[in-house]
Parts: C-alpha cells; structure tokens; sequence
C-alpha cells in the first residue's frame, strides 16, 4: 500500500464511522416519542378531564370493585366526571379546576361499583362521561395478588 492511498484511507474512515453511526441510531427509536402506560391501569382524555393509571380492583367477577387512578381538570371550571362500568351502577366524581382528585380507599372519593362485569386478569369497558364528551376504555382489572392492592379489594361488605 502505497502512501496516498494509506491517507485516502484515513480520510474516508471518519464520514464512513459518521454515516455508519447516524445509519444505526434510526434502528434503535427512543421510547419516549412513542405514548406507552409505564403502570398497572390505563390513561384517557374527555374534554378537559384526563384519567390517569385508571384500573379496578376486584376478588372476582360480579364481586364490588373499587375504581383506582386520578382524575386531572385541565380546564378553568369544575367538572364532574360519571364513570359508567359495563353492567354496573354509575358513579360521579368532581374534578376542582386546574387540579386532581385521587381516587382510593382513604377519603371522600372512594368509588365502589356494585358489581365488576370482568374477571381479575380482564378488561371491563367502562364509560368516562364529562359533559357532553364520553369515551369508552377497556380498564384492566386486578385483584389483591400484589401486595401494594391487597388491602385496597373491596368485599360484599364494604359495598353495605
């Protein structure tokens, strides 16, 4: 190998490994770009109102099951927001503007619907009404297997 072609050589290696590095980063997308849900419960959008990580909990089907997750007001008045499970009773929750309200167990917005329409390991569709906007979601359902909802699984007695 004669000296210019070594020099050629040197000079090609840099926008060969460039184009090669820009080349292989379009095989490998960042995860962030592409919407995912990184927990146990499901995301939903109507109107202004944003539910977040929404799932029931529940020992089996047609037992009580207790709605978990948040519901975040996006916009400059209350809302209230009907949720609506497949085959049970409906239940409300108001929203404060420019907040969120936590759903669970502890304190005033503890949401128990009569009867779950699906299994632990299912989906139960459920309405999300505010206004005049619904969406339909498949909310997984789960039971107390994990030890973070063991004591959040409503019984017949909870329901009263």
């Amino acid at each position: 190998m004669n000296r210019s072609t070594a020099r050629m050589s040197k000079l090609l290696a840099v926008p060969v490994a460039l184009a090669s590095a820009a080349a292989l980063s379009a095989c490998s997308p960042t995860q962030t770009n592409k919407p995912y849900q990184p927990s146990d419960g499901i995301d939903v959008v109507v109107g202004d109102v944003k539910g977040i990580n929404l799932l029931v909990l529940s020992s089996g089907k047609g037992d009580p099951g207790r709605l978990l997750g948040s519901f975040y007001n996006a916009g400059s008045d209350a809302a209230t927001v009907t949720v609506a499970p497949e085959g049970a009773s409906s239940a409300t929750v108001s929203v404060d503007p420019s907040s969120t309200t936590q759903l669970g167990a502890e304190g005033p917005d503890d949401v128990v619907f009569d009867t779950t329409g699906a299994a632990p390991g299912a989906v139960l569709p459920v309405k999300v009404t505010v206004g005049d906007a619904t969406e339909t979601v498949s909310v997984p359902v789960l039971d107390g297997t994990l030890p973070e909802y063991a004591t959040l699984v409503p019984t017949a007695s909870a329901e009263g």
